[in-house]
C-alpha cells in the first residue's frame, strides 16, 4: 500500500520483466515482521495468564471453570486460525495483500479497545510484594550455594523453620533448604530467605524436567507446516475437473479438528472423568499432557506408514526420477496424521498451558506461559538442527539423503520413524518425572558427582553417627547418566570396532594379516586403559574428587570424538548399502523358504536358476533355504525374487548361531571374575607390610594386565611361528583360537576350585568356620593364577570371537555381528545370575548351608567352580563339534 510514485526497479529479460521492490518497502516489511514477533511474545502469555487470573482457584466451581477456560481459549484461537486460512488467504490471493493484512490489523485494534473498556471489571489483580520474584528466587539459589558446606544441627533447623513446611513438595530439592540458614551476623535483621521464597524456588526448579521432556513434542509439531505440506505437494490434489486444493490448506485440518474435539472433551470427556476421579478437571494436567504425547507418537507412526505407501506408489509407476509428476495417490491419505496432531494438541497443548500457568508462583504466571511457548520455539530450532545433522550424515558423496529435493528419492519416512522413537523416549522420561512430580549419559555422571553432596534436611542423627542421603535431583542425574552410558556403549562398541576393521582390505594378503592383528591390538589398548582406570581413576575418585574422576574420562571421550570426526574424510572403506536393507533381504529368504517348503523342484529347474556352481562349499549346508530361490516361470514373470547371494548370506548368518550358543558358557565363566573371585579375596589375608590391606576388587586389574603382557607375545611371537607352520595369515583359524580360549577358561575354573578347597581347609584348621569377619590366614596372592589364566584365555577367546563375528557376517551387518559377540557376555551374565539363583534355591533352605552362604567359610564355591569347569568342558566339546563342520565365508584368505 506504499504510494505508487515510489519507483520499482525493473529489468527486461527476454519476454519477462523482473521487478524488485524499493529498499524502503523491504525495510518496512521486515520491521513489521519483527514487531509482530515481539508483540506476540508479550501478548500471548500475558493475556492468557490474565484471563485465567479472573478465576478463584480456591473455589471448586470456579476451579472447574478455570480448567475449561484453557480449553475454550484453544477453541477460540483455532477458530481464528481456521478463518484466517480460508477467508484472509482468499482475499490476499484474489483481491489485495494490503486488505489481507489490514483486516487482522483492524481486528487487533478493536480487540485492544474491548480489552481496555473492561479494565475496571477485572476481578483479580496480583499485587506485587516488596521484592521482585526474580530477586527473591535468585537469592534462594545464591544462599543455598553459599551455605552448601554447612551442616547445622537438627535443633537449629527446627528453630529456623518454626512451622510445618507448606506441602509434600518441600521434600524435593532439599539442598535449597540451606538457603534458610542465617549467618550469625544477620540474625534478627530480616534479610534471610523465607520458607515461602524457598518453596517458590523449588516450584520453578521442578518445572524444568517437565519442560525438557516436552521438547520433542515441539519438534513433532514443527513438521505439520513443513514436511506434511511437502508430502501433499507431490500427491494428487485434484477435486473434480480442473481444481487442485493447495497443499498448505491441509493445515486447516488441525484447527478444525481442535474446534470439533474441544466441545467433546470439555462437555463429555471431562464430566465422565470427573465422576470417576473426583478431580475438577477430570484428569490431572500431566496426565492430559502425557496422553497428547502418546498421540504424537501415533501421529508420527501414521505419517511414516503413509510416506512408505507414497514412495512405493511412486516406484510402482516409475516416478522415482520424475519429481514434478504427481504421484497417483490421493492427498486425503494425509488427513489422519493431521487429525491425530489436532487431537494431540487438545490434550498436550492445553495441558501444558494450564500446567505452566498453575505450577509457578503467582507473580510469574506470564513467565510460566512464556516457558510453555518456548517449547515450540526451541522445538522448531531443534527440528532444524536435527534435519541439518541428518542431511549432513545421510547426504554427500553421491548418497541420497533423507531430505533429497526429489521427494521420491528421499526418506522422510525414516525421519518420521526417528521422531516416533524420540517421542516414545520422551514419553517414558516424561512419565518418570510426572510420576514423582508433586503439584504446588559421562557429562551427566560428572554433573551428578559435583552437585552439592549434603543437604541440610537429608541427615539423620543416630546416637553418635550421622547418615546422609544425597538430594533427589542428584540421584536422578546419576541413574540417567548410567543408562545413557549403557545405551551409548551399545552403539559405540560394535560400530567403532567394525569401522576400524573395515579400513583393511580382506582380499589383500598383507592387509589381511594386519586386520587379524588389529583385533589383537584393539584388545591390548582396551585392557591397557582398563588397567589405568583401575589404578589412577580409582585413586582420584577415592582420595580427591568423584567429579574429577568422572570428568577425566568425559573429557577424554570428547577429545576422542573430535579426533574421530577430524579423520572422517580419510577413512578408506565406507560400505555402501544396497537399495534393500540386508535384514530385509535375509528375512525374505527365510519367509520364501518357509512358503515353498512343500515344493520339490526338479534338478534341472534348480540348475537353470542358479546358473552355475554355488559360491562355496557352505552352499551344501542348510539346503532347505535353497527353496527360497525362484523357479524359471517366476523369473519370466519379472518377480522380485531372492538371489543366490541372498540365500548364501542367510546361510552365513544361520551358521553363526551354533557357535554363539556353545560360547555362552564362556560368558557365564567370565562373570565370576568380578563377583565370586572378589568375594573370595575379601575373606583372605590382603595385608602388604604393616597396616595396609589391598582392596580385593583391585585384583581384577590382574586380568587386563595379563592381557597387556600377553598380546605382544601372541602377536609378535606366537602368530609368526604358527603362520610358518600353517601358512595362514593369522597363524591359527578364528575358531581354533576361540577353542583354545575355552580350554583355558576350563583350566581357570579348575584352579579356582582347588584354591577354594585350600581356603576352606585353612579356615577349618584355624577354627574360623563361624567367624566370617576374621581374615583366613592365607595370602590373597593364591588367587593370582586364576586371574592370570583368565587374562590369557581372554587373549585367545575374546580376540577370536571379535574377529569371527566381524568376519563371518554379510559386509553390511558387521556391526550387528560384533553386537552378537558382545551379547555373549550380557546373556552370560544373566545366565550366571539365573544359575546361582537356581542352585541357591536347590542347596539352601531347611537349615542347610547353600553353596553361596553369606558366610563364605560355610559356603561351597568350590562346588560351583567344579560345575562351571564341567559346563565349560561340555561347551567346548559341543563347540568343537560345530567348529569342525563349520565352513568359512569365501572372502577369508588363508
Amino acid at each position: 500500500m506504499l504510494p505508487s510514485l515510489i519507483a520499482f526497479q525493473s529489468q527486461n529479460v527476454d519476454y519477462f520483466t523482473l521487478y524488485s521492490p524499493p529498499q524502503l518497502q523491504i525495510v518496512l516489511f521486515f520491521f513489521s515482521l519483527y514487531l509482530v514477533a515481539v508483540g506476540q511474545g508479550g501478548h500471548k502469555p500475558c493475556t492468557q495468564a490474565f484471563g485465567a487470573d479472573q478465576f478463584d482457584g480456591q473455589n471448586l466451581e470456579e476451579c472447574k471453570a478455570k480448567s475449561s477456560f484453557f480449553n475454550w481459549w484453544l477453541f477460540g484461537v483455532s477458530t481464528g486460525t481456521s478463518v484466517t486460512y480460508v477467508i484472509v488467504s482468499y482475499i490476499e490471493e484474489n483481491f489485495n495483500w494490503g486488505l489481507g493484512f489490514g483486516i487482522p490489523c483492524i481486528v487487533m485494534v478493536a480487540a485492544l479497545l474491548v480489552f481496555l473498556l473492561g479494565t475496571r471489571t477485572y476481578r483479580f489483580t496480583i499485587k506485587r510484594n516488596g521484592k521482585s520474584p526474580f530477586v527473591r528466587i535468585g537469592k534462594v539459589f545464591v544462599e543455598a550455594a553459599r551455605n552448601w558446606r554447612t551442616t547445622p544441627s537438627l535443633k537449629a533447623i527446627q528453630e529456623r523453620t518454626q512451622e510445618n513446611l507448606p506441602h509434600h513438595g518441600s521434600h524435593n530439592f532439599k539442598f535449597l533448604n540451606k538457603a534458610l540458614l542465617v549467618p550469625a551476623c544477620l540474625k534478627g535483621d530480616g534479610k534471610a530467605c523465607s520458607i515461602t521464597d524457598v518453596e517458590e524456588a523449588k516450584a520453578v526448579l521442578s518445572l524444568f524436567p517437565i519442560w525438557a521432556t516436552s521438547l520433542v513434542y515441539g519438534i513433532v509439531t514443527a513438521q505439520s507446516s513443513t514436511f506434511f505440506t511437502k508430502q501433499g505437494i507431490t500427491m494428487d490434489r485434484s477435486i473434480g475437473s480442473g481444481f487442485r486444493i493447495p497443499a498448505a490448506s491441509l493445515l486447516s485440518f488441525i484447527p478444525i479438528t481442535i474446534i470439533l474435539f474441544i466441545p467433546i472433551y470439555d462437555c463429555i470427556f471431562v464430566r465422565i472423568a470427573r465422576a470417576l476421579t473426583g478431580k475438577p478437571s477430570g484428569i490431572t494436567m500431566l496426565q492430559r499432557s502425557g496422553i497428547g504425547f502418546l498421540l504424537c507418537v501415533v501421529s508420527m507412526v501414521t505419517a511414516a506408514i503413509v510416506e512408505m505407501k507414497r514412495l512405493k506408489t511412486a516406484k510402482e509407476y516409475g516416478l522415482v526420477d520424475m519429481p514434478n509428476v504427481t504421484v497417483p495417490m490421493r492427498v486425503w491419505w494425509l488427513i489422519p496424521q493431521y487429525i491425530l496432531l489436532g487431537i494431540a494438541d487438545v490434550f498436550a497443548m492445553v495441558g501444558l498451558q494450564e500446567f505452566f500457568y498453575d505450577q509457578i508462583p503467582n507473580e510469574l504466571r506470564s513467565v510460566g506461559l512464556s516457558l510453555y511457548l518456548s517449547i515450540y520455539g526451541v522445538g522448531s530450532f531443534l527440528s532444524g538442527f536435527l534435519i541439518s545433522i541428518i542431511e549432513e550424515t545421510t547426504g554427500g558423496d553421491g548418497k541420497t539423503s533423507w531430505f533429497n529435493n526429489n521427494l521420491n528419492r528421499a526418506h522422510i519416512d525414516n525421519f518420521y520413524w526417528l521422531l516416533a522413537g524420540l517421542s516414545a523416549v520422551e514419553l517414558a522420561a516424561f512419565l518418570y518425572f510426572a510420576k514423582s512430580y508433586v503439584y504446588n549419559g559421562l557429562g551427566l555422571l560428572t554433573l551428578s558427582a559435583v552437585l552439592p553432596f549434603q543437604s541440610t534436611f537429608d541427615c539423620q542423627n543416630t546416637h553418635q553417627s550421622t547418615s546422609c542421603s544425597p538430594p533427589e535431583l542428584r540421584i536422578i542425574f546419576f541413574f540417567i547418566s548410567l543408562y545413557l552410558v549403557a545405551v551409548a556403549q551399545g552403539g559405540y562398541k560394535p560400530c567403532t570396532q567394525a569401522l576400524g576393521a573395515d579400513q583393511f582390505d580382506g582380499q589383500n594378503r598383507e592387509e589381511n594379516k594386519a586386520k587379524s592383528s588389529f583385533f589383537n591390538w584393539w584388545l591390548f589398548c582396551l585392557s591397557a586403559c582398563t588397567s589405568v582406570s583401575y589404578v589412577i581413576l580409582s585413586y582420584i575418585q577415592d582420595n580427591l574428587s568423584w567429579g574429577l574422576g568422572f570428568g577425566i574420562p568425559c573429557t577424554v571421550m570428547i577429545a576422542s570424538l573430535l579426533i574421530f570426526l577430524l579423520g572422517t574424510k580419510t577413512y578408506r572403506y565406507i560400505l555402501k548399502g544396497d537399495e534393500k536393507s540386508p535384514l530385509l533381504r535375509i528375512g525374505k529368504v527365510f519367509v520364501e523358504a518357509a512358503r515353498n517348503w512343500r515344493t520339490s523342484p526338479s534338478l534341472k529347474a534348480t540348475e537353470e536358476v542358479t546358473q552355475g556352481t554355488l559360491p562355496h562349499q557352505g552352499s551344501h549346508q542348510f539346503k532347505f533355504l535353497n527353496k527360497a530361490l525362484p523357479m524359471q516361470d517366476y523369473l519370466e514373470e519379472g518377480g522380485d525374487a531372492c538371489t543366490v547371494k541372498d540365500v548364501e548370506e542367510a546361510k552365513a548368518v544361520l551358521r553363526l548361531f551354533p557357535i554363539w550358543s556353545t560360547c555362552l558358557v564362556y560368558g557365564i565363566v567370565h562373570a565370576q571374575s568380578s563377583t565370586l573371585f572378589t568375594k573370595q579375596g575379601n575373606t583372605m589375608d590382603r595385608s602388604i607390610g604393616s597396616g595396609f590391606d589391598i582392596p580385593a576388587a583391585s585384583l581384577q586389574s590382574i586380568v587386563p594386565i595379563t592381557i597387556v603382557l600377553s598380546i605382544p607375545i601372541y602377536d609378535c611371537i606366537f602368530v609368526p611361528i604358527a603362520r610358518a607352520l600353517t601358512r595362514k595369515p593369522s597363524g591359527i583359524t578364528m575358531l581354533q583360537r576361540i577353542g583354545t580360549g575355552g580350554f583355558l577358561y576350563a583350566i581357570s575354573m579348575v584352579i579356582a576350585a582347588i584354591v577354594e578347597i585350600k581356603r576352606l581347609k585353612t579356615a577349618q584348621e584355624h577354627g574360623l568356620l563361624d567367624m566370617p569377619n576374621v581374615a583366613v590366614p592365607m595370602k590373597v596372592w593364591w588367587l593370582v593364577p586364576q586371574y592370570a589364566m583368565f587374562g590369557v584365555a581372554d587373549v585367545f577367546a575374546v580376540g577370536g570371537l571379535q574377529e569371527f563375528f566381524y568376519d563371518q557376517v554379510p559386509s553390511e551387518l558387521r556391526s550387528v555381528g560384533l553386537s552378537l559377540y558382545l551379547s555373549l557376555f550380557g546373556v552370560g551374565s544373566f545366565l550366571s545370575g539365573f544359575l546361582i539363583s537356581a542352585i541357591e534355591k536347590a542347596t539352601g533352605g531347611d537349615g542347610r548351608s547353600s553353596w553361596f552362604n553369606s558366610n563364605l567359610n560355610r559356603a561351597h564355591l568350590d562346588y560351583f567352580y567344579w560345575l562351571l569347569a564341567g559346563l565349560t568342558a561340555v561347551g567346548l566339546a559341543a563347540f568343537s563339534h560345530f567348529a569342525k563342520s563349520y565352513i568359512y565365508n569365501r572372502r577369508v584368505i588363508f
